[in-house]
């Protein structure tokens, strides 16, 4: 079990170390205004809905007594017009946004239009081009952190699934030793009957004048063999009770072998979470 273990740790340990870093990259690439330079980047984990949510709430925010500005969707594009981004530019930009989705990450284009240019292009302010990458990969962070959370949120909700079927089997277990108890009483009971009828038959057979009295030996016979019966009732139960004890304890070993491997994939992904930057 524990070289298995060792291997465990050392592949949930390669794969925290294995997040992929935020790059933003300025590519030409088509869009529904032509080939134009655009922000490029992959985040890992995140989903479209995820992208665009954040990205709205990243450009335009929530404004109170304002209206705000909207971000609609065009074919396959996301628009939004005339958007102040001060991080960036005192002036406003249209912003054309365009993700695509693959196995375990997705792709972010922005296209950001200041009048007649787009921002990345020839001759625009070198500047305001890095603030633009600065601004877009603090996003696609803070988009892999969300992606990153929402993963630790899970892996926490499976290790509570797993402690709670460990406080279940350990409450069965008491539930059987309880049960293992009540048979026990109720074995020594029927045996202790047993033990009376043979001594009445025993007497019995050593008086000539008889013990019995009005009860025949034949029904204290009958009591003795039901009292055997339950005896062997008794014995039974108790090895059927001590069977699935030995199971739950087997289950309970093994549920806290599974809790160990699922405590280090938690702290796994809340150090992976903690070295996104």
């Amino acid at each position: 079990m524990k070289p298995v273990f060792t291997l465990f740790l050392l592949f949930v340990f390669l794969y925290s170390r294995a997040q992929q870093p935020i790059e933003v990259k300025i590519e030409q690439r088509p869009s529904s205004v032509g080939l134009q330079p655009a922000f490029e980047m992959a985040v890992p984990q995140a989903t479209s809905n995820e992208a665009i949510d954040l990205w709205k709430e990243t450009i335009i925010g929530k404004k109170l007594f304002q209206k705000s500005p909207k971000m609609e969707k065009i074919k396959d594009e996301w628009w939004a017009n005339t958007i102040l981004i001060s991080d960036i530019t005192s002036s406003p930009l249209n912003v054309i946004t365009q993700v695509s989705t693959f196995t375990g990450q997705i792709y972010i284009r922005i296209f950001l239009q200041n009048g007649n240019d787009f921002l990345g292009s020839p001759g625009s302010p070198e500047q305001t081009t890095e603030a633009a990458s600065r601004f877009i990969r603090n996003y696609g962070v803070e988009l892999y952190r969300l992606a990153v959370g929402k993963e630790l949120k899970e892996e926490e909700r499976k290790l509570n699934v797993l402690e709670n079927e460990l406080r279940q089997l350990t409450r069965k277990n008491d539930s059987y030793g309880n049960k293992i108890d009540d048979v026990q009483k109720d074995k020594m009971s029927s045996r202790e009957d047993a033990d009376y009828q043979k001594k009445i038959l025993e007497n019995d057979n050593r008086n000539t004048l008889g013990v019995l009295g009005e009860v025949s030996r034949e029904d204290v016979a009958d009591q003795l063999k039901d009292a055997q019966k339950d005896i062997k009732k008794a014995e039974n139960e108790e090895q059927r009770l001590k069977r699935k004890v030995s199971k739950n304890e087997k289950n309970q070993k093994d549920k806290a072998y599974e809790i160990e491997k699922q405590k280090e994939i938690v702290e796994q992904v809340k150090t992976k979470l903690e070295n996104i930057r």
